[in-house]
């Protein structure tokens, strides 16, 4: 065959010898294919580098068979590293034929834009309550709607979200057990709800363990590999030294480790570090992060999931709201102290 031929379903039908209307169903999973020729026709397109034409299959079926991804701010706040673990899991679980298109309620908000409503339906990766304007909007349209990350204070839409406290709780409860009282935090970008949930966590067990610490050791970062350097730094010149510091992310926590390493401190012999998030790069890291996991995969996967059977006019067998628990994940960032 020529390889600049336009394959289409008439193109597979005449090779597999059946009607171009048993090949439409078969590459749409239809019942009424058995599964043999679905696997043969499924591999026949495969071979012949079958490309459907979504323009006109949108006409046909009125959809745009695209999914909109809003995040609260891509160019702030939002860790690259996570950025792109959600996108991977996302493309993962994307239905057949859907493509993604990728904005921020920042970015609408900066330039003044609406929201481009050409999709059928929405995954909103939120980290902030000022969300909730589009959020409102976005549930409007009555498309199929799934909110992430973020446990909202609506109950009528899916919302799938780690439980931030919970997994900060047992990060400070890790450090105590390793014999650290003298603890400093570089917390995230101001606003976020993350943000919120995991300092209050941090005071909450420190308060309880009748601990108190001095206000330099607590500084504000943006969840950046950048803040988390600049926060170590003013941590390492404000005189005492804590001997373990919590970062409430991964990225926070590998530029606070590059500061101790250029201004001469052994990590973690002499300062200890634990993360959150458990980034791709956490365990590539030196020394490899301890770190608290939170469950990207399982919250995007359902939000896929669920978001796929709304758009097919189906009811998920799911709870609407589904708070997942984080894990702790034990490396070589913290040293048990002895003193």
């Amino acid at each position: 065959m020529n390889g600049s031929a336009k394959v289409t379903i008439k193109t597979i039908a005449k090779k597999a010898n059946v009607s171009h209307t048993t090949v439409s169903r078969a590459l749409n999973d239809s019942p009424l294919v058995k599964e043999e020729t679905k696997k043969k026709i499924r591999q026949l397109a495969e071979q012949m580098n079958y490309s459907p034409n979504l323009n006109a299959k949108a006409l046909v079926e009125k959809k745009s068979f695209i999914i909109a991804v809003y995040f609260t701010d891509m160019s702030d706040g939002t860790s690259p590293s996570f950025m792109s673990a959600v996108l991977h899991q996302i493309r993962e679980f994307l239905p057949t034929g859907y493509e993604i298109a990728v904005d921020s309620f920042a970015n609408l908000r900066r330039s003044h834009q609406n929201i481009n409503f050409r999709f059928d339906g929405a995954l909103v990766l939120s980290q902030a309550a000022s969300d909730d304007e589009y959020i409102d909007q976005l549930a409007a349209t009555g498309k199929p709607l799934v909110v992430l990350n973020r446990q909202i204070e609506r109950t009528d839409l899916y919302n799938y979200y780690s439980d931030d406290y919970l997994g900060t709780s047992t990060a400070i409860n890790y450090l105590l057990r390793m014999g650290h009282r003298k603890i400093a935090l570089i917390s995230g970008r101001e606003g976020f709800v993350s943000t919120k949930l995991r300092t209050q966590a941090f005071c909450d067990v420190l308060k309880k363990n009748h601990i108190s610490l001095p206000a330099e050791w607590q500084v504000a970062g943006n969840y950046s590999l950048s803040s988390g350097y600049q926060a170590m730094e003013k941590i390492l010149n404000s005189g005492e030294l804590p001997t373990s510091v919590f970062a409430e992310n991964d990225d926070m926590a590998m530029g606070a480790i590059r500061a101790c390493y250029d201004y001469g401190y052994d990590v973690p012999n002499q300062i200890s570090f634990i993360g959150f998030d458990d980034n791709t790069y956490s365990k590539f890291y030196h020394p490899r992060i301890t770190t608290i996991r939170k469950p990207v995969m399982e919250i995007s996967r359902n939000g896929v999931l669920t978001l796929k059977e709304l758009i097919d006019g189906n009811t998920p067998q799911t709870d609407r709201v589904i708070g997942s628990k984080p894990s702790l994940v034990v490396r070589e960032s913290v040293k048990r102290n002895n003193n």
